[in-house]
């Protein structure tokens, strides 16, 4: 008797708590500039598909990209100052101010944090250069490791010199690669986080890609055996495979833009859904985002794109659970909401219209 008590009171809590957590929170980053620079803490109702603005925190100068560590108790910003920013998280959400560190380079424009928690890794778009800072408990040290690059490529407006634009962790840890879009390179670097370590991977220093074609994001496949590249320049997205070594093979390079748009575009974001059996990618100019079935081998095949309210896409994020897709619209200040298939990988209008100043990239907690 006492044993289906108990039994029924633990099921009585999994209700309650599944319940008590249908609302999912995230933060925006922003490229507001001077002092109305926020980032903003909103929250997205998943029985009914309604987000809503909980709060706004005004600590630092263009926080234009954010990351959560692993534990996700604390927030990095990389912000227009030429600093990384470190932020705890209380359990409503709210954010305060732990440490702030110079990156060690010009306008950093991308953070990502190791998997262990205690590396930062910062691409510096005008400088051309990544830093890497340790962090202990949420306080970040000068950095540890920087590499500059030099070159250019043959698109002179936009490949006059280096342009590092985001870098990515292997889900082990144990590789890192930075793009650059000047170069027309995906860099390669062995990391030892628990010795602050990394050096370039002497099995493969770094990748060329296809001159022109300008990479921007990447975002590695849950396995680990697959890593894919949204190129800015021609809007194609390039299939990866990764080697237990950290060596690059590309696999397939695909457009993510019509047949039969013409116009000026520039790609932006690239994220893979929690399930890994579907990739999304979004275009400015054309507005759209597009998304590609993973095979087995990790070859893309589209099998959706949309375009309905959306206005210059700097960034896009997947909800935990898979089943929405919020909309960062730089070009008019506001998000979308998507829900997804997560059979087929399509895409369904949900919502749009809560307004965020220039929103450039999006966490989930």
């Amino acid at each position: 008797m006492i044993k289906s008590i108990i039994r029924f009171l633990f099921l009585v809590s999994l209700s309650y708590h599944a319940v008590a957590q249908k609302a999912v929170r995230f933060y925006i980053g922003s490229l507001t500039p001077g002092p109305t620079s926020l980032i903003t803490l909103c929250e997205l109702d998943d029985k009914q598909g309604i987000i809503t603005r909980k709060d706004t925190f005004n600590y630092c100068k263009g926080p234009g990209y954010i990351a959560l560590s692993p534990d996700k108790k604390l927030l990095y910003a990389a912000t227009q100052s030429n600093e990384l920013m470190s932020f705890s998280i209380d359990q409503r959400g709210a954010l305060k101010l732990v440490s702030s560190q110079p990156t060690g380079g010009l306008n950093p424009c991308h953070v990502a944090i190791h998997p262990a928690g205690n590396l930062a890794f910062l691409a510096h778009y005008t400088g051309g250069s990544l830093s890497v800072l340790p962090i202990q408990q949420g306080n970040l040290s000068a950095p540890a490791f920087t590499d500059q690059y030099t070159g250019e490529g043959p698109n002179k407006p936009r490949q006059d010199k280096s342009h590092a634009h985001c870098s990515a962790l292997s889900p082990d840890g144990k590789y890192a690669f930075v793009t650059d879009l000047g170069t027309d390179r995906i860099m390669n670097y062995l990391v030892e986080a628990r010795k602050n370590s990394v050096r370039p991977n002497p099995e493969q220093a770094f990748l060329t890609t296809k001159p022109g074609v300008g990479p921007r994001h990447m975002v590695f496949h849950p396995s680990g055996r697959f890593m894919y590249v949204i190129n800015e320049l021609d809007a194609s997205v390039t299939a990866l495979t990764v080697s237990e070594k950290g060596v690059l093979q590309p696999v397939q390079t695909i457009t993510s833009l019509p047949a039969s748009f013409t116009g000026a575009n520039t790609a932006a974001a690239i994220r893979m859904h929690p399930n890994g059996k579907f990739l999304y990618v979004s275009n400015r100019g054309y507005n759209g985002i597009t998304a590609f079935a993973i095979g087995k081998s990790g070859l893309l095949q589209e099998v959706d794109s949309k375009t309905g309210h959306i206005n210059t896409p700097r960034d896009f994020n997947i909800d935990p659970s898979g089943k929405y897709m919020v909309v960062a619209n730089m070009g008019s200040d506001d998000l979308s909401l998507y829900e997804l298939n997560d059979r087929t990988g399509k895409l369904t209008f949900k919502s749009s219209g809560m307004p965020v100043s220039k929103p450039t990239c999006i966490v989930f907690l």
